[in-house]
C-alpha cells in the first residue's frame, strides 16, 4: 500500500509542476512558445493518466477523499497565474458595454458608436472576431454586466469559474455515487483540460457544466420519486445551463423521455432563458442573429466533417448551415434511440453533437469529459489531452495557412481516442457485460 501511495503522489506532483511550468511558455506573442506549450501540456497530460490510475488503486483508502480534494484544489490554484485566452478580453468588453448602456447584441465591437469606450479599454487589441455583436446567451451577458460593474479582473473571473468547477466535481461525485465515485470522478477532477480552461485561460463553460450536472442528478432522483420536486428543480437547473451556453438544449428531448408525464415541467427550462432575454429587447431585437452569422461561417479543428469535404462532398465556401441542421437530427435520432436508457444517452448526444460540430475548441471537449466519467469511457479522456494540440494554431509558422488544420496535426489529435475507442470496443466483445454495451465509441 506504500508503495502506491509513493506512485500516486509522484504522478500528481509531476502534473502539477508541469502545469505550474505552462506559465512559462503563455505568451505566444514569441515565436516557439505554442510548441513549448503544447509539449508541457501533453506531457502533463501523460503524468494526470499515471496519477488517475494509480488513484483508483489507493481509493478504498480512508483518506481517498482527502487525497481526492486537495489534488483537485491544487490543480486550479497552480493554474491561476496562466494567462487567460483572448475570450476574456471579450466578457470584459461585452460587460463594460452593458454598463455604458449599449446593447452588445446590436452593437458589434467595431461600431463606431463604441469608439469613446474603446480608449477607455485597455485590451481593445485583444478582442476577437471586433464584427460580430455578442454570441453569447443572456445570463452570460449579465454575468459579465455585473462582474465589469465591480471592475473585475482576470484573476476574479478565474476565481468565480474556477469555483464553480470545483462545485461541478462536487455534484458529479453525487451523481456518480457509492464507492467508486472518487476513483470514477478523478478523471474529471484532475484533468489538465479541465483546471486549464478554466481556472486557467478563463472560459465560462464551467457556469453552464455545474447547473447541467445538476439538472441531471436531479432527472436522476424524480426517476426514483414521484414527487414533483426533483422534476421541478432540474427543469430550473437545465434552464440555468442554457442561459449560460445554448448547448445543453440539444438535451431536452432526452430528458423528455426520461420524465415521461412530467416532461412539461421542461417548459421551465425554456421559460428561464427567456425572461433572462427580456433586458436585451426581446422580442423586438433578434439577440441570436450574431450567434446565428457567426456559426454559419465559422470553422476550425472539426472532428468529422473534414474528412467528407475532402471525399465526396466538397464545400468550396466553408459555410455550416447544412452540418447544423444534421446535428439536430442526428441529436433527435440518438435521443429515441436511448429512449430507454437516458442516462448513457445523455454522453451519446453530447458526443454526436462534439463529432458531428463544424468547430472543435478545446474547452468544447470539457462539455463531455464529466459526462464520460459518469459512465466510464475512455476515448474522450485520451482526447482531452490530444487536444491541446490545437493550441499550435498560434504558432503561424507551422500552417501554410493561418488557422488551417494539416493532416498530421488533424492525425495527432484524433488517431489516439479513436484507437483508444477501438480497443475499448474489442476489450467488451472479449468480455461482454451487459452494464455497458455499446458505450466505449461515445
Amino acid at each position: 500500500m506504500v508503495v502506491r501511495h509513493v506512485r500516486l503522489w509522484l504522478a500528481l506532483v509531476v502534473e502539477i509542476l508541469l502545469l505550474a511550468a505552462l506559465h512559462h511558455f503563455d505568451d505566444w506573442r514569441y515565436s516557439g512558445m505554442p510548441i513549448k506549450f503544447v509539449e508541457t501540456a501533453i506531457l502533463c497530460g501523460i503524468a494526470f493518466f499515471a496519477a488517475a490510475s494509480f488513484f483508483a488503486q489507493v481509493v478504498s483508502s480512508r483518506r481517498a477523499g482527502v487525497i481526492f480534494w486537495v489534488g483537485a484544489v491544487l490543480l486550479r490554484i497552480v493554474a491561476l497565474p496562466l494567462e487567460p485566452g483572448d475570450d476574456l478580453w471579450r466578457y470584459q468588453w461585452e460587460g463594460k458595454v452593458q454598463n455604458a448602456g449599449y446593447n452588445p447584441y446590436v452593437l458589434a465591437p467595431n461600431d463606431e458608436r463604441l469608439v469613446p469606450l474603446r480608449a477607455e479599454f485597455a485590451n481593445w487589441s485583444q478582442i476577437n472576431h471586433k464584427d460580430y455583436g455578442a454570441i453569447y446567451p443572456p445570463g452570460t451577458e449579465l454575468l459579465f454586466a455585473a462582474l465589469s460593474r465591480f471592475g473585475a479582473g482576470p484573476l476574479a473571473y478565474k476565481l468565480l469559474f474556477g469555483a464553480a468547477d470545483l462545485a461541478a466535481i462536487a455534484v458529479l461525485l453525487r451523481l456518480i455515487g457509492g464507492s467508486a465515485r472518487f476513483a470514477d470522478a478523478v478523471w474529471y477532477a484532475w484533468n489538465p483540460l479541465v483546471v486549464y480552461s478554466f481556472a486557467g485561460a478563463a472560459h465560462f463553460d464551467s457556469l453552464m457544466i455545474l447547473p447541467l450536472l445538476a439538472a441531471i442528478l436531479c432527472f436522476a432522483r424524480a426517476r426514483e420519486r414521484r414527487e414533483m420536486r426533483y422534476p421541478i428543480l432540474g427543469a430550473i437547473a437545465l434552464g440555468l445551463a442554457i442561459s449560460m451556453k445554448i448547448v445543453p438544449i440539444l438535451l431536452l428531448p432526452l430528458f423528455g423521455f426520461a420524465l415521461r408525464r412530467r416532461a412539461l415541467v421542461l417548459g421551465i427550462s425554456l421559460a428561464i432563458p427567456a425572461l433572462l432575454s427580456l433586458p436585451f429587447g426581446v422580442p423586438q431585437v433578434a439577440i441570436w442573429e450574431s450567434l446565428g452569422r457567426f456559426i454559419y461561417v465559422t470553422r476550425l479543428n472539426d472532428m468529422f466533417w473534414w474528412i467528407i469535404e475532402d471525399t465526396v462532398w466538397p464545400n468550396f465556401h466553408q459555410k455550416n448551415y447544412h452540418y447544423n441542421v444534421i446535428i439536430i437530427v442526428a441529436v433527435l435520432t440518438v435521443s429515441v434511440f436511448f429512449i430507454r436508457n437516458w442516462k448513457r444517452g445523455t454522453l451519446w448526444v453530447m458526443g454526436a453533437a462534439l463529432f458531428l460540430s463544424p468547430v472543435l475548441h478545446p474547452w468544447y471537449c470539457t462539455w463531455i469529459l464529466p459526462l464520460a466519467a459518469w459512465r466510464k469511457v475512455d476515448a474522450w479522456q485520451v482526447l482531452s489531452v490530444t487536444v491541446f494540440a490545437y493550441y499550435l494554431f498560434w504558432d503561424e509558422r507551422l500552417f501554410m495557412l493561418p488557422w488551417h488544420s494539416e493532416p498530421w496535426l488533424r492525425g495527432f489529435i484524433f488517431i489516439p481516442p479513436v484507437a483508444a475507442a477501438l480497443l475499448t470496443l474489442r476489450r467488451e466483445i472479449s468480455n461482454p457485460t451487459p452494464a455497458v454495451p455499446n458505450e466505449s465509441m461515445s
